[in-house]
């Protein structure tokens, strides 16, 4: 538009040196509806108000009307970047001064009102179109970036359950096989140093499963879960049972005292994993001879879990790195299902608690 703009104005120009006389006239009332047509880039409403104020003065001034054509022409502006009640305004504006230029003034002829009125449908067709495009655009622009969020959503959460899925295999299967490898390296009775074998065949056999399921869930194009034949959701008693065998070979002295509880599958199996991470924290922490309390009661609605080891008053140095991933995300799983989760140092010992809702 403003290359439009400016080769009408180096027209108006070249009138002006080719006969001053008659041409600057026309000039002066033609740059001003120029300029305000140039406004529209920037302040659609300033400009529209600006060539209807042009026009009016030049009306009014008894010259040739010619900026009425700016203003049937800057009706495809104003369609396509006015609101509607704006619009309606300009238009009946344009028309009222065409027809006082034409019935009052008698400026031009009332053939030319057609002619006039064909230019304003047809700049505000295009005027119209143009406002859909935009629109259309700026729609699939949305579509296009929800489904960008949608998909980086996606993306993040599959990052959390690989990296949980990780931190179980690393923090609990193979943290067993560890901890039972440096029984190994002192113990010399033969029938502890065959239970430790076992234990660590089972626990590197377990770990192995564990990083083939997850390869598979991983390559699963359709992203859905385990396939049909892999073992189903560990159970409560089936992790109370796993922690009482695991920590019972590394010495340690078991108290479980369970309460059956009626709970829905997401939270047994935040339940689990509350259970086997504060089972690994205690192998990796916590020394031989410790003395380990795992209750789970049910109080009004809500199930709670409390697991407490003794410690010895000098930290143990067993050589496995600790990063503490385990408890915060343990802490938002909790926090997740609106329950309460709470670990820290006791006068004894260290203690891990947890309650979440029932349901």
């Amino acid at each position: 538009m403003l290359l439009v703009l400016a080769m009408m104005l180096i027209v108006d120009i070249g009138l002006v040196i080719a006969d001053p006389d008659v041409a600057w006239r026309g000039m002066m009332f033609g740059l001003p509806a120029m300029l305000a047509t140039a406004l529209f880039i920037w302040w659609p409403a300033a400009a529209a108000t600006g060539l209807l104020l042009v026009t009016l003065v030049q009306l009014t001034t008894g010259q040739d009307g010619s900026d009425v054509l700016y203003l049937a022409g800057g009706a495809g502006l104003v369609v396509y970047t006015s609101p509607l009640w704006f619009l309606t305004i300009y238009i009946v504006a344009t028309l009222s001064l065409t027809i006082l230029a034409s019935t009052v003034l008698g400026i031009f002829a009332n053939t030319a009102l057609p002619a006039l009125a064909l230019v304003i449908a047809i700049s505000s067709a295009i005027g119209w179109a143009l406002r859909a495009a935009h629109g259309r655009e700026l729609h699939l622009a949305s579509d296009v970036a929800a489904l960008a969020q949608a998909r980086s959503a996606a993306i993040e959460a599959e990052r959390e359950r690989i990296a949980d899925e990780l931190h179980d295999i690393i923090a609990h299967d193979i943290t067993l096989v560890s901890m039972h490898a440096r029984v190994l390296e002192r113990v010399h009775d033969e029938a502890l140093r065959d239970q430790s074998v076992r234990a660590i065949r089972a626990g590197a056999d377990q770990a192995l499963a564990d990083i083939r399921r997850m390869l598979r869930i991983v390559r699963d194009d359709d992203g859905s879960s385990a396939p049909p034949g892999d073992e189903q959701p560990t159970s409560i008693g089936s992790a109370l049972d796993e922690a009482r065998g695991a920590l019972a070979q590394l010495g340690a002295t078991i108290d479980v005292r369970s309460t059956e509880a009626s709970v829905s599958s997401t939270i047994e199996q935040t339940l689990v994993h509350l259970i086997r991470e504060g089972t690994t924290n205690i192998a990796k922490h916590a020394p031989e001879n410790t003395s380990v309390t795992i209750t789970l009661e049910v109080v009004d609605d809500d199930v709670r879990l409390e697991m407490t080891n003794t410690m010895d008053a000098r930290p143990i140095a067993n050589g496995i790195p600790s990063s503490g991933y385990g408890l915060d995300r343990l802490r938002e799983r909790v926090a997740v299902s609106g329950g309460d989760f709470r670990s820290g140092p006791t006068d004894s010992g260290w203690m891990l608690i947890a309650r979440l809702p029932a349901r």
